[in-house]
């Protein structure tokens, strides 16, 4: 309710403003009545404050200072100042005082009683909030009518689109929503937005949102009501209702509003509780088909067939893991992406890396390393501590064989740090050092006096390695390294003298080169 409002009422008629006009413009919520003056008063916004000049009259100049000083703080509504007998009009130090502090004041005759001034307050806004409440319950009510069919959003929004009776959307991206009814109001961006006053009933917060649309040589323009849909489970969720050109935002509209969002929160716990379900039923199938696999042929088409993964006679699987702490939604998306790969798959969530299970119709719809690196590594996505694993295409008779694929190899690149996707057909002889002890026992077989050689003089290992990466061939090995051919002749005799190395012997060769393939892909010494 405004204060001009207020002052056109009966009760009313014989007070007058004594500050400036523009008062009148504010809001009244509640009243109090101001019976002394102690530092002990609490003000609130948009409150009338009422009392006598006599009160007044108790107080000293410096505490009726500090009472109108508090009063600013709050953003009271009005002072009104009652007159008493003996006092026929209110002094210039306060009307100062309150112009000073832009409070508006206002003087009432003697005969105006407390009463009539609360009800005059009162019974609008208790009439107001009785209004508020009936709509809310009607709503409720509507919506309770059809709340045992509301099965989803698009259901939810279609009542909502009935009572509101103006255009909607509804965004949930984290759940992949967007829902639209009535005219669309795409094109338009958004020129400001400003908070939305609501009453005590509304839980959420609204926005007024003033749309701006530029085209064809002319500017037009719309407002909206906007709410935040955020919960633990999405986030960056949005309501939105645009308004009819020149309306006002009406509570009863908000009421609608509060009982529309309270539903879709319902609706966003059920659906979050139904895929947790699902996951759960889902992984317990992949962890049953990769990891314990039964040997009946019958049961394991069985669960082929529940996980809808039985069409096709190959199946590979691809698995990532993350070197760092990392979002659960990154992980996610990682999931979704690569289960967009082919058609067919499920995925495991096993320990600290993901395994996603391809049902493949022929050997040649295999999944690449350089599909994956397509995909991930290409382009600036945010991708780099992630590792990927491609195992080989086997069929549903060695299905625990391809989850050792992937983990083994998982394994063995965060060891050696091959490369951010690795597929386990190029992996070739390394193969044979992938089982559990199988690092360590690579280790172990290198000639101790290379490994001493890596530790002690880098420079000399890595002239070694370069000359080996670049199929032994000495003009090659300088220009790498940016040295003379006799300074790198020079380097390989005396690395040859110190490691007992003929480098006519081909077997001696292989060996050494092997261990400098290892040595120089090691990330990590402790199980040297």
């Amino acid at each position: 309710m405004k204060l001009k409002e207020l002052l056109a009422m009966d009760s009313f008629e014989k007070c007058q403003l004594l500050t400036k006009r523009e008062g009148v413009k504010n809001n009244v919520k509640s009243a109090m009545i101001l019976e002394t003056i102690s530092t002990q008063n609490e003000f609130h916004k948009e409150q009338l404050v009422i009392t006598t000049i006599s009160v007044l009259q108790k107080a000293s100049k410096k505490e009726i200072r500090l009472l109108l000083q508090e009063m600013k703080k709050q953003a009271i509504s009005a002072f009104i100042v009652k007159l008493d007998q003996k006092t026929t009009n209110i002094t210039d130090y306060l009307v100062r005082q309150c112009d000073y502090f832009s409070i508006t004041l206002i003087q009432a005759p003697e005969n105006v009683s407390y009463e009539k001034f609360l009800l005059a307050i009162y019974q609008p806004l208790l009439k107001n909030q009785e209004r508020l409440l009936r709509t809310y319950y009607e709503v409720r009510q509507e919506f309770t009518k059809v709340e045992r069919n509301l099965r989803s959003f698009e259901q939810i929004m279609e009542v909502f689109y009935r009572l509101i009776q103006l255009p909607c959307m509804l965004q949930l991206p984290d759940l992949e929503i967007d829902l639209r009814y009535g005219e669309s109001f795409a094109e338009y961006s958004v020129e400001n937005r400003e908070f939305l006053e609501t009453s005590e009933f509304s839980k959420n917060k609204y926005e007024q949102l003033h749309l701006i649309f530029s085209g064809n040589g002319q500017t037009k323009r719309k407002t909206a009501i906007e709410t935040q849909i955020i919960s633990p489970i999405v986030s960056n969720g949005k309501l939105r209702i645009y308004q009819k050109d020149n309306d006002k935002t009406l509570q009863s509209d908000l009421m609608i509003l509060e009982n529309v969002i309270d539903l879709i929160h319902e609706q966003i716990q059920l659906v979050h509780l139904l895929k947790k379900q699902r996951y759960i039923r889902m992984n317990n199938l992949a962890d049953a088909i990769l990891q314990t696999p039964p040997e009946n042929s019958d049961e394991l088409e069985n669960l082929l067939d529940e996980a809808d993964i039985n069409s096709y006679p190959y199946f590979q699987g691809v698995a990532f893991d993350c070197d760092s702490e990392i979002s659960s939604q990154k992980i996610k998306n990682v999931t979704k992406k690569l289960r967009e790969l082919r058609p067919s798959s499920i995925y495991f969530d096993h320990h600290k890396c993901t395994v996603v299970l391809f049902n493949l119709k022929n050997k040649e719809d295999l999944i690449t390393k350089k599909e994956l690196t397509q995909v991930f590594f290409k382009a600036e996505q945010g991708y780099e501590q992630f590792q990927f694993v491609a195992s080989q295409i086997k069929q549903k008779n060695n299905l625990k064989g391809l989850l050792f694929d992937c983990l083994d190899g998982l394994r063995f690149n965060k060891t050696f740090s091959l490369d951010p996707v690795v597929s386990f057909n190029d992996l070739g002889v390394f193969q044979i050092y992938m089982r559990d002890s199988g690092p360590k026992q690579m280790m172990e077989a290198i000639p101790e006096n290379l490994t001493q050689l890596w530790t002690e003089d880098n420079d000399l290992f890595v002239t070694l390695y370069t000359f080996f990466i670049n199929n032994r061939n000495f003009k090659k090995t300088a220009e790498a390294l940016f040295m003379h051919p006799k300074t790198v002749r020079y380097r390989l005799s005396k690395i040859s003298k110190s490691l007992e190395l003929d480098l006519s012997d081909a077997i001696q060769l292989v060996n050494y080169e092997m261990g400098s393939y290892f040595l120089h892909m090691r990330k990590y010494t402790k199980i040297l």
